[in-house]
């Protein structure tokens, strides 16, 4: 396939949306076996996740000609981890949430809590996480990237645009719904905090989180049920989102935003016992 600006530009895409992709199976194994149960990991509804994507297409751009491994891993985990704080940064002030915090990162092995993201800057970047990106560069740029090259000159040039233009309108449709689906989610924790107000202002002593301590008591019913409305009227993607983010916090209802999620378990607890 001859190399015009056109095709660099599907090459890079193309390689993007691959690891996009390779970065998802990644990250949704990393998260299933730290929680113990199946995660859809990732911002969108496909299985990509396009930071992974895009750092590794600046890999292989900018840094592919470095023959030195440990240049390579060290020049690498700076770009990746770089590239990571900045999408942290930007999606907080886009969305007002932060979306992972590295902070209390913990892993259970052999019956041990190992907090992995110990070493952090700001719970946006860690240690653990510039080693494990460092090595998959090197992976990435000496053995996986030859072969997607391979792949990409192995493809008719047709079916190349073809495939490039179909992938790009199903990320374009993807982002348009999550982004619509998402939208307004701090409006409605708003909407939670002033029901929570006016219920305190109701029942004396009243808490505004679920506290199992106090069950069966009229506060503990008329939060968990403030709770259990509010869980309700989230959108799919809103839903989606907080199983996907397990340290999904809103900037200015942290609390509420832990609470919601324990109000999403006991829904879904309560579906499978209907169920039964």
């Amino acid at each position: 396939m001859p190399d015009t600006a056109l095709t660099a530009a599907e090459r890079f895409f193309f390689g993007m949306m691959l690891y996009s992709f390779l970065g998802w199976v990644y990250e949704s194994i990393l998260e299933s076996f730290r929680q113990k149960k199946p995660i859809n990991r990732g911002f969108l509804n496909g299985p990509y996740l396009p930071i992974y994507g895009l750092g590794s297409m600046m890999d292989v751009t900018l840094l592919g000609g470095i023959e030195n491994p440990v240049l390579l891993f060290t020049t690498s985990s700076i770009l990746t981890c770089t590239l990571e704080f900045m999408a942290s940064v930007i999606m907080e002030k886009i969305f007002n949430l932060k979306w992972w915090d590295y902070t209390d990162f913990k892993f259970n092995i052999a019956g041990k809590s190992i907090n992995v993201g110990k070493f952090n800057i700001q719970g946006r970047v860690c240690l653990a996480g510039a080693v494990a990106f460092g090595t998959l560069s090197i992976l990435l740029v000496y053995f996986i990237h030859p072969l997607t090259v391979r792949l990409e000159d192995a493809i008719p040039p047709m079916y190349f645009h073809i495939a490039c233009i179909v992938m790009l309108i199903v990320v374009i449709l993807d982002l348009t719904i999550t982004l619509c689906g998402f939208i307004g989610f701090n409006d409605k924790l708003g909407q939670l905090s002033n029901a929570l107000e006016k219920a305190r202002s109701n029942m004396a002593g009243i808490k505004d989180n679920i506290d199992s301590r106090v069950a069966g008591s009229a506060a503990y019913e008329k939060i968990t049920g403030i709770y259990a409305h509010f869980a309700e009227n989230l959108s799919s993607q809103q839903v989606r989102l907080i199983n996907s983010f397990p340290q999904l916090r809103s900037i200015k209802y942290a609390k509420l935003t832990d609470e919601l999620r324990n109000a999403l378990k006991i829904r879904k607890r309560n579906k499978r016992k209907e169920k039964k």
